[in-house]
């Protein structure tokens, strides 16, 4: 099993960036996916192929991002 964020959705593919090392990719059919996934979701691709969204983590993961960017408005006002 192993970690990924979904960085974009190019072509009718999933393209997924490795928690572990984002210079590693992996493409994966949307078609072939049966849970509903956006951009920026964090989830567990198990050795089966089946995908396991992270809820929890990519929750954490987007309200940090938000907080940064308020902050770098504050900061630019």
């Amino acid at each position: 099993m192993s970690k990924y964020t979904l960085d974009r959705i190019d072509d009718g593919f999933y393209v997924f960036l490795s928690k572990d090392d984002e210079s590693q990719q992996r493409l994966i059919a949307v078609s072939e996916v049966n849970i509903s996934l956006t951009e920026g979701d964090i989830v567990n691709i198990h050795e089966d192929g089946t995908i396991e969204l992270l809820e929890e983590e990519t929750k954490i993961t987007k309200d940090k991002v938000d907080a940064l960017i308020e902050k770098l408005k504050k900061n630019n006002s």
